[in-house]
């Protein structure tokens, strides 16, 4: 950990009140060093759930590391000390797939250690499991970002990045604008995360005077796309809009460059990866395009002192999710020092604190939403993603 960030972890450590160890709904265990058996820590779950097998792992597994490194600090400090809190991650492997993602709700619902959970990462795992959260009391903190997440109204429902309106909306004024470019085709993994990305970046394309030559729908896992390029080929489009996983939309790269369709794929969030450039190929992808939720991470407030941290500790750089994972964690961390171990106090305290971390200030509207919804934009530059604008 470097020096300034220990600096400011102590800050935000120091500004909070000690709480009484003697909270309900938690286990208690014997501290180390414990002789007399009066001394007890109350062990606290902090959740998580996210695809840590499969095609998107290499976001869960990041996103993981980063809960670890929160909860680590947690426990070195003070106040948790005082308090006579011991936090311990609960993680599943949702697989990426709905139906997985209900079961792991359920088994996180039903461990009464369990405070709140970081997750989940797809929208489509995430909006199936939020019932579950809701009828357990349980509050959630989630990357997720199809608008139907927080439309249900659950108290305990939140959302620490911007919403797919914001970066549909975002990418066509991008692509429109920026860029130029007024007749694209689009393509969708038919997930509620592509298609909800896809139907706003249609609705904003076209309501500035963009058009859109065909629209596709694909599959997850899918991986010959010969006949849709060459569909797509044919109606000559100066960019294909892509709505979906990494893996699917690397391949479409390839497979469009191989068969003479230079024109760029352009994308959301779940591009924004190395392994994005690895599938498709440095030369193929170069050109390629994606928006991304949030700042990137060296804009961040603390940023810089994230990755360095992180990199101390794992030996490898963070992924794109990771800051907003450890906010999340440490969000959930400081509702528990603020208002205890009761589920819903910890909930009604998710939403209405201000938390000033990596990636910024972040409170919740009525919602559930951030107020802070920042969009940016990247390009792949000589087999790397490079900020638009900078």
């Amino acid at each position: 950990m470097t020096k300034r960030y220990a600096r400011y972890m102590a800050g935000v450590l120091a500004a909070a009140l000690l709480m009484s160890s003697a909270l309900t709904g938690c286990s208690t265990e014997p501290t180390d060093g414990d002789t007399g058996g009066e001394s007890t820590a109350t062990t606290i779950k902090i959740g998580f759930a996210a695809p840590l097998t499969g095609d998107n792992a290499i976001y869960g597994q990041g996103m993981k590391r980063a809960v670890e490194m929160a909860i680590a600090e947690a426990n070195e400090s003070s106040e948790a000390q005082g308090a006579g809190y011991d936090f311990v991650l609960a993680a599943q492997d949702d697989q990426g797939d709905p139906k997985q993602a209900v079961n792991v709700a359920n088994l996180l619902a039903g461990d009464t250690d369990v405070v709140g959970v970081v997750g989940h990462f797809n929208s489509g795992c995430s909006i199936p499991a939020s019932p579950v959260y809701d009828r357990a009391g349980l509050a959630m903190v989630s990357v997720s970002s199809n608008p139907q997440l927080t439309a249900q109204g659950f108290m305990t429902t939140n959302r620490i990045v911007a919403k797919d309106d914001a970066q549909g909306g975002a990418a066509a004024t991008l692509v429109y604008d920026t860029l130029g470019m007024s007749k694209v085709v689009v393509i969708d993994d038919s997930t509620p995360y592509g298609e909800g990305l896809a139907t706003e970046f249609v609705k904003q394309f076209t309501s500035m005077g963009g058009e859109v030559l065909g629209e596709e729908k694909i599959q997850a896992k899918e991986v010959d796309f010969s006949a849709l390029i060459t569909r797509f080929g044919a109606v000559e489009p100066e960019a294909i809009y892509y709505g979906g996983a990494h893996t699917e939309g690397a391949l479409i790269s390839k497979q469009a460059k191989e068969a003479g369709l230079d024109v760029p794929v352009i994308g959301g969030d779940m591009l924004f990866s190395a392994d994005y450039v690895t599938i498709a190929g440095a030369a193929n992808a170069e050109g390629d395009i994606c928006t991304s939720l949030g700042l990137p991470l060296e804009q961040q407030p603390r940023g810089l002192d994230f990755m360095n941290a992180y990199e101390e500790r794992f030996g490898m750089a963070p992924e794109a999710y990771d800051s907003y994972a450890y906010d999340s964690a440490w969000i959930i961390i400081r509702a528990v020092l603020d208002a205890g171990t009761d589920r819903t106090a910890v909930a009604e305290a998710i939403r209405s604190l201000s938390y000033d971390g990596v990636t910024g200030i972040v409170d919740f509207d009525d919602a559930g939403d951030t107020k802070n919804a920042a969009i940016s934009s990247y390009r792949v530059v000589g087999g790397v993603w490079e900020q638009l604008g900078q």
